[in-house]
């Protein structure tokens, strides 16, 4: 799926801690942002939850543009797919124990 070149780079744009507990709960967000607003979609257009979905995406997107600014390499949107990947991977264990 993710190669370990890919692990590598993305381990090395992710070493600072607050920055990974930024990213876990910003991606958390953002996923739910996006089922918000399916949701709101298939519910005959709910613009409360289209709304309220789209609000969390923008909020994610910012905590994520805020924990960067703390690491030394900066790097664009991954929240979606890569950072939840990434969260379950030996290399965010061990970018998490680091001093």
């Amino acid at each position: 799926m993710i190669s370990e070149k890919e692990y590598r780079y993305y381990q090395r744009l992710h070493q600072s801690r607050l920055n990974l507990v930024i990213h876990i709960i910003g991606s958390i967000m953002f996923i739910t942002g996006n089922i918000l607003m399916l949701i709101g979609l298939f519910n005959f257009i709910d613009f409360s939850q289209i709304l309220m979905g789209f609000s969390l995406i923008l909020l994610a997107i910012v905590l994520q543009g805020i924990g960067h600014q703390f690491e030394p390499e900066q790097f664009d949107l991954e929240l979606i797919v890569f950072f939840p990947v990434f969260l379950f991977s030996p290399y965010f264990m061990e970018n998490w124990n680091k001093k």
